[in-house]
Order: structure tokens, then sequence, then C-alpha cells
């Protein structure tokens, strides 16, 4: 046998060496997405008029207060909170000129000196509870016709001063309470809101949506979580007609 071959079968066949996978150039990671667009509002200034459901307590403290949002637990204070967090690209203020013991007859003159001060782009209206509560029989029909008449003023001049109305029904009354105008909630709202979009207003159905449990002790005025739910429904309102939707970021 040849040394050739005695030395080729006692050998161990030669092993290949390790096999470097192929190199691939490294990818960069995708770019984060930019950042979302916050939703914005065509309004900046919102100005909520009306009696003590607007300021927000049973007996409003005689004093002046700065014009602002008002106190933490009426509805304007809950809605600039909500459009505050919603549009916080933005400012957006609420004016609270709801007073106690007002009623519509007599606030056509105080509604345009406010419209005039604040030059509000936005008025949201909810009145005529305490001239409800102030009618006196027979004459029930006409006063509360007299009513949504002093309403439709109040609508009419604001409109006719380019700004346009939310026009809020009254919230339900407990019998029992202090609220007498049970009796006359249902004709009042039904002829508030045909006045209102006969005239061109918003409409805010505050009635048709607010349970009865929600309203106070006092049987006339909302608890706390009432007003919320009157903020939220304006809320609801306002971010329909005036949200402008962010276009689509750019990749």
């Amino acid at each position: 046998m040849s040394a050739g071959f005695l030395a080729g079968c006692g050998s161990s066949p030669t092993s290949p060496g390790p096999v470097n996978p192929p190199t691939t150039p490294p990818t960069n990671p995708p770019p984060p997405p930019p950042p979302a667009t916050p939703a914005t509002l065509r309004i900046s200034k919102i100005l909520a008029f009306g009696d003590s459901m607007t300021y927000g307590v049973d007996s409003p403290p005689l004093m002046l207060r700065a014009l602002d949002a008002g106190i933490s637990q009426s509805y304007p204070f809950k809605l600039q909170t909500l459009l505050g967090t919603r549009y916080s690209g933005q400012s957006v203020s609420v004016f609270n000129a709801g007073i106690g013991g007002k009623n519509a007859w007599e606030d056509r003159d105080r509604l345009a000196g406010m419209v005039s001060q604040t030059r509000p782009d936005l008025v949201l209206l909810m009145e005529g509870a305490n001239d409800l509560n102030s009618i006196a029989p027979p004459s029930t029909n006409a006063q509360i016709d007299s009513t949504v008449s002093h309403m439709e003023d109040m609508v009419r001049d604001t409109l006719a001063s380019g700004i346009p109305v939310v026009v809020a029904t009254l919230p339900p009354q407990r019998e029992g309470g202090k609220g007498h105008g049970i009796p006359y909630l249902t004709k009042y709202n039904n002829d508030l809101k045909t006045m209102a979009a006969k005239k061109g207003a918003f409409i805010v159905d505050v009635n048709a949506q607010f349970p009865v449990s929600l309203i106070g002790i006092d049987g006339l005025h909302p608890t706390e979580q009432g007003y919320q739910l009157i903020a939220e429904m304006m809320f609801d309102a306002i971010k329909s007609r005036y949200e402008v939707t962010p276009a689509p970021a750019l990749r």
C-alpha cells in the first residue's frame, strides 16, 4: 500500500471553516410619527347669559365679580374646562353673565350691554325660569307668550349684530320645591324651540336630556352634576358646529 494511500486513510477529512452570513447594510428605524395636531375651534369667545342657572347657585352673593367663567359649580365654568381640555392649542374664553333672580322681560338691555362689552363669537341663552315661577292664573298662556316674546327680542338683537345664538330649554322642576313653573314648562320650552328655529338660532334641548334626579333639594336648580350635564350638552353643540378637523400629518 502506498504511503500516499495510508496517509489519506489515516487522516481526518478537512472540515470547512465557519461560514459568515452575508452582511446586509444596516437599516435605520422609521422616523416617529409627527405629534398629532390638536383640534381647534373657529370661535374663541363665548358669552353665557341668563339667571341663577347660568350663575350656578341658588342664592348668589350680593357682590361685584370679575367677568370670567364664574364659580366652579356653574355650567359656564365646567364648559370652559371641557373646551380648554380639548382645544389645548388655543385660548377659548367663556364669560358667565348669569345673575340670580333675573327675568327675561328685564334683561334685553343687559344682554346688549354684555355683548358690547365682551364681543363674543357666540351667545348661550338660557332664561325664563323666574318669569314662569311668577305666573299667576288665569292669564297663564298670555304670560308664557310674553316671556317667549322677550326671549325672541334678545335672540333677534344678538343675531342682528352678527353673533350666533344657542337657545337652551329649561330643565325640569320637582314638585314641592321653590319652583312653581312646572305647569308651564312644557308649553314654554316647546314655544321657545319654535321661536328659535324660526329666527335661525341653534337649539340645545336641555329639558329633553335632563333627568329630574339632577335637580337639587330646592326643586328648581340643578345639582353640580346637573350643571356638568348642561356643560356637556353645550360642549357637544359647540363642537359639532365649530370644530376644525386637523389636516392629516405628512409623513
